[in-house]
């Protein structure tokens, strides 16, 4: 039942009798200066946005609609380098505390010394600077250093008419039957990208590689049988293109599907962090902020993601960089002669 209080039934009509009464009875001079009054502060209260909060509203729209139209399965961050860059003073100054983004997509080193600390604060950071000065590209936290635009056949399917021409026909799984026709459509292919972590892969990755082996061929190398120098070249080498094949190349970056390809509704799974449908296998690593197909682990040492594309170079630089440490240090030892 009501509290004693409401004004349900009878009681409320008594009470909307005795406000009316009531409101007759005021002068209707003050009544207008009231609702004068009124619209004043209410004028007062709404105020036209400022040149710069209108910017940050139309930067953050555009954002949004990148996010979810883009061709890439990427996260929620920035659209291009040089945006990082502002993101730093754009969130200091914002009050309402924009921390809800998916991907590492807060302020350089708002949460440092936290459990939740973005390991890839700084290197977003630096990405910005360099990137930016470059005119590489970004797909998520990637840098795109070199894309071209490529033409591809892929098949849509169109709908058949049963033969009574009462709709479309049912095929043995009992959804509509389609017939395949190739279609043309322009995409754009990654030659050469890097992940988040690129500054530990040119910093400590590629010196330590090039220079111990650098130091071997100066030092040890010469005054060896010729046949021990070609392996040595030859694994040397192999080593350096396994690295650039797994730090510079796609590692498997999903173009996003806003529907579920035909056959793969058992397997396709909705992603919300890149607003995309997922087939089996595929993950979206938070590190480099896109879905990775058949992703195995983000590898700060080559400075990606291993997926589908560059795991059989991430094998070859695993097996061939002990091969090569174990084959410089005996060399530099001398325990070849």
């Amino acid at each position: 039942p009501p509290p004693p209080s409401s004004t349900s039934g009878s009681d409320g009509f008594k009470a909307e009798l005795t406000a009316v009464d009531v409101e007759g009875d005021i002068d209707p001079s003050l009544t207008s200066g009231e609702s004068a009054s009124c619209e004043m502060s209410e004028e007062q209260d709404v105020q036209p946005l400022s040149i710069e909060q209108r910017y940050r509203a139309e930067r953050k729209a555009a954002k949004v609609r990148h996010w979810k139209e883009g061709p890439f399965a990427a996260g929620l961050v920035e659209i291009t380098w040089r945006d990082e860059l502002t993101k730093c003073s754009a969130y200091r100054d914002d009050e309402d505390g924009e921390g809800d983004a998916n991907g590492a997509n807060k302020p350089c080193c708002s949460d440092a010394c936290s459990e939740d600390m973005e390991p890839t604060c700084c290197c977003l950071q630096l990405s910005g600077v360099v990137c930016a000065r470059l005119g590489a590209g970004r797909v998520g936290n990637m840098a795109v250093l070199r894309e071209v635009n490529v033409v591809e056949e892929v098949e849509v399917y169109d709908d058949v008419d049963d033969e009574n021409g009462e709709g479309a026909a049912c095929d043995e799984e009992g959804g509509s039957a389609r017939l395949p026709r190739t279609h043309k459509v322009r995409r754009t292919r990654m030659d050469c990208v890097v992940g988040p972590y690129w500054p530990m892969l040119f910093c400590v990755t590629w010196p330590l590689v090039l220079g111990v082996s650098f130091w071997t061929a100066v030092t040890a190398i010469p005054g060896k049988p010729l046949l021990f120098q070609l392996a040595w070249a030859a694994l040397t080498g192999g080593l350096i293109y396994a690295l650039f094949g797994v730090s510079c190349r796609d590692p498997g970056i999903l173009m996003r599907h806003s529907k579920i390809p035909r056959g793969g509704a058992r397997d396709w799974r909705w992603n919300d962090q890149a607003r995309t449908y997922r087939p089996r296998g595929a993950v979206y690593d938070a590190d480099c902020a896109v879905v990775i197909e058949e992703f195995d682990h983000t590898c700060p040492w080559t400075g990606t993601g291993i997926g589908k594309k560059n795991m059989p170079a991430f094998q070859a630089f695993v097996a061939l960089v002990f091969v090569c440490l174990i084959m410089d240090i005996l060399t530099l030892t001398g325990a070849f002669g």
